[in-house]
């Protein structure tokens, strides 16, 4: 039972298509879609490959691909970044397709803190198989049209979008946020007007511990770190930590609405997951995989979602980090602890996820 309710959910999104943005449990594995000021995070280039395959057990359920690129160049303090994302969802095919370059700035505010805003701007397609749906009002077998199938104007959308975003962080601590969907592009496929909702996300977190040394080849940190995403009714919470013992990380996350959900406030908690992550280095390539374990009401009749992430970081400057000039953006693995003598930044490899 719980299946055929999953299969109608799936069909229904596909046709409305005014779902929201797509997932990612490792958000720092994919930090140009979390935010655009973070594309530059590292002392050179960087490459980025996710994959996501949520409900595996659901034919044609939701998977996630992306890829992006960013780079920072010292002359001008800035960093650019690209990235390409396609989400397939539904049994109608809905396949929304992304593409956008961001822009970002280093701004130095005192020795131990920095900021860095940036702008995104995007294009994005939209489209669906209208010839695997089948509509309430349709007589089964007629292939004729019907009332609902006659307000569907076109399978195909294309839109124009722009976000901004502001990251401020120190050698310990990090927030930022970002506003997606400032343009508010039209995402139904009816012949009529339905804008997509700004999307507000706040994340940040602390390194609560960390040390490196370079004769022991020793670098462990440990932190933890949240994010908040909200978008028209919908709203969500990730909050966990990390442990890095080099080339080695692990990470556990909890995702949902802890303490009330809905305008009610009543007692219903909204749980949606818990979140394993397994993480190696191997030198400038890091491989991620994580686990989500389903805690709400659709339990194991999904077997939750399978997350994969690829980072290689290339053409690093090492001396970017002496004399304090940029110190390691911190999230998921810590940032530069400080050095005792002069308050000056020790080098590190910058790294983010």
């Amino acid at each position: 039972m719980m299946r055929r309710i999953l299969y109608i959910l799936l069909l229904f999104i596909g046709v409305v298509a005014k779902a929201q943005d797509p997932h990612f449990s490792q958000f720092y594995a994919n930090p140009l879609y979390l935010s655009p000021s973070l594309a530059g995070a590292t002392d050179g280039g960087r490459l980025i490959v996710n994959y996501r395959n949520q409900w595996p057990e659901i034919s044609q359920a939701f998977s996630t691909y992306a890829i992006s690129f960013d780079n920072f160049f010292p002359t001008f303090n800035s960093g650019i970044g690209f990235y390409l994302m396609q989400d397939r969802a539904g049994s109608a095919g809905l396949t929304s397709t992304n593409a956008a370059f961001q822009y970002s700035y280093n701004i130095v505010l005192s020795k131990f803190w920095q900021m860095i805003p940036a702008v995104q701007f995007a294009y994005g397609n939209k489209s669906v198989n209208f010839n695997k749906t089948i509509f309430p009002d349709q007589p089964p077998g007629t292939g004729g049209s019907s009332g609902a199938y006659d307000r569907l104007s076109n399978d195909q959308i294309h839109y124009i979008d722009l976000a901004a975003s502001l990251f401020l962080y120190s050698p310990k601590y990090w927030i930022g946020f970002t506003m997606d969907h400032l343009a508010e592009p039209n995402y139904t496929f009816l012949n009529e007007e339905s804008r997509a909702e700004y999307k507000y996300t706040v994340f940040g977190g602390m390194n609560i511990w960390s040390e490196k040394k370079h004769r022991k080849s020793l670098n462990r940190s440990f932190s933890a770190s949240f994010r908040y995403q909200r978008q028209a009714q919908f709203e969500q919470v990730d909050v966990g930590v990390y442990w890095h013992n080099s080339p080695l990380e692990l990470g556990i996350w909890y995702r949902g609405l802890p303490f009330f959900n809905g305008a009610e406030k009543s007692a219903a908690i909204n749980q949606d997951a818990i979140i394993a992550l397994l993480a190696y280095d191997l030198g400038p390539l890091r491989v991620g995989y994580s686990y989500d374990i389903t805690i709400g009401s659709l339990g194991w009749s999904t077997a939750g979602a399978h997350e994969l992430s690829l980072i290689f970081e290339f053409n690093q400057r090492s001396r970017m980090r002496s004399g304090g000039r940029r110190p390691a953006v911190p999230c998921s693995e810590s940032a530069n602890p400080l050095n005792s003598i002069g308050g000056k930044y020790t080098r590190k490899k910058r790294r983010l996820y």
